[in-house]
C-alpha cells in the first residue's frame, strides 16, 4: 500500500516536471478545452468567418472588431487559421485575433440594434433579383463584402418575403448602386432548409 501511495507522488511530480520543461504555447495547449480563459478570444478588426481554413473559401459571416469568440481548441504555433464554435461555426485567421478581457461585451451580428439600419455587406456571393423568387428576372451577383442598402417597413422592420424556402429581403437598388440601376430587387437572405442558421447579410461597421 505503502509502494503505491509512493508511486503515485513519483508519476504527479513527474507529470509536473514534465509540463514546466514545456514550452509556453504547449503548457496553454494542456489547458481543459471548456476553459473560458483558454478559449475565448476577441477580433481586432472586422474579419470573414470561412467555411475552410483559406481565404478562398466560401465566407460565412463578417464578424465585426471586439466581438468576443470561442476556439474550438488551442492552435498550434504558426498556425494561421484556426476552427471555432461561437458565435457561429468555421475558420478564423489567428492573426486577427486577441485574447479575451474582462470588459469586452460580445457584438455578435445578429444581435446588434437593427433600427434605422440599411446598411448591409454581402457575406458569400449571391443573386440579386427583380423578384422575391429564384424564378425572378436576373439582375446581377453580388460579390462578397458589396455594400447594399435594405428598404425597411413600418417599424423600421427590414422589408421581406418567405418564398420557395427562401427569406428575401428588398434592396434599394438606387441607393446600393447610384447611377447605375434603380428601383428595388431581391434577394435570398437565408436558406431555410439547408442553413437556416446563416444569413447572406451581416451589418456595416
Amino acid at each position: 500500500m505503502e509502494f503505491q501511495k509512493l508511486l503515485y507522488i513519483f508519476t504527479l511530480v513527474k507529470i509536473a516536471t514534465f509540463a514546466l520543461g514545456l514550452p509556453v504555447f504547449a503548457q496553454i495547449a494542456q489547458t481543459p478545452p471548456n476553459s473560458s480563459q483558454s478559449s475565448c478570444r476577441a477580433t481586432k478588426v472586422d474579419t470573414a468567418i470561412f467555411k475552410e481554413p483559406s481565404t478562398s473559401s466560401n465566407a460565412i459571416r463578417i464578424l465585426p472588431a471586439k466581438t468576443n469568440i470561442a476556439l474550438a481548441y488551442i492552435p498550434a504555433s504558426g498556425d494561421r487559421f484556426v476552427r471555432i464554435k461561437s458565435p457561429t461555426s468555421g475558420f478564423i485567421q489567428t492573426a486577427v485575433l486577441r485574447f479575451c478581457q474582462a470588459n469586452d461585451k460580445a457584438q455578435n451580428v445578429l444581435t446588434k440594434p437593427i433600427i434605422g439600419s440599411t446598411c448591409r455587406r454581402i457575406v458569400q456571393p449571391v443573386t440579386l433579383r427583380g423578384q422575391p423568387s429564384t424564378k425572378g428576372a436576373f439582375i446581377a451577383t453580388l460579390d462578397f463584402n458589396t455594400t447594399v442598402f435594405v428598404n425597411l417597413v413600418t417599424g423600421n422592420i427590414v422589408k421581406s418575403y418567405k418564398s420557395e424556402n427562401y427569406i428575401w429581403v428588398e434592396i434599394d437598388l438606387a441607393r446600393s448602386f447610384p447611377g447605375e440601376l434603380s428601383g428595388n430587387g431581391w434577394i435570398a437572405n437565408t436558406d431555410l432548409v439547408n442553413t437556416p442558421g446563416l444569413s447572406n447579410l451581416a451589418y456595416c461597421s
